[in-house]
């Protein structure tokens, strides 16, 4: 049982990671503040971090706090941008007044845009170069502040060949 589940992780990894170098997967919706947002506008111009997580997700509360501070300390060199997947719109709202957030969020309720991601769990965090392809995929939990600061240094720093 311990292989097979094993083998199932490993095989979700590949096929989330099948998506690093390639161009990011544009999207559009309206931000729980109901103003509409399109990552077409945004790629190829600025880094962006497309982070998906829920509500119903101790690890996305436990990371939370992540989020803000990489806002306040990072927003003037990248985009992020917060897809609330599958969440009743009132408890994203509260979620993100909670721990601060003012970065976009847009709601995916039907979880079409973590699909096109390859999102296979709550949080993952995926990384786009300022080219507007995927450089970095970072599925499940940060387990520090200090290795989720590095992945947006990188980020930043990142240019293409």
């Amino acid at each position: 049982m311990k292989r097979l589940l094993a083998l199932l992780t490993l095989i979700g990894l590949a096929l989330a990671g099948g998506i690093v170098g390639q161009p990011a997967p544009s999207f559009q919706g309206k931000t729980l503040a109901d103003k509409p947002f399109n990552l077409a506008d945004y790629l190829g111009k600025i880094p962006i971090v497309v982070h998906f997580w829920a509500t119903n997700c101790p690890p996305c509360h436990t990371e939370a706090p992540y989020w803000a501070q990489a806002q306040q300390a990072y927003g003037d060199q990248l985009l992020i941008v917060g897809v609330d997947v599958q969440d009743i719109p009132t408890m994203a709202r509260e979620f993100v007044a909670k721990y601060g957030w003012t970065f976009p969020v847009v709601q995916d309720g039907t979880a079409a845009v973590a699909a096109a991601y390859r999102v296979t769990g709550k949080p993952t965090t995926v990384f786009i170069g300022i080219d507007g392809t995927v450089v970095g995929f970072h599925p499940g939990p940060y387990t520090s502040a200090a290795a989720f600061e590095q992945d947006l240094l990188r980020l930043i720093a990142w240019r293409p060949d």
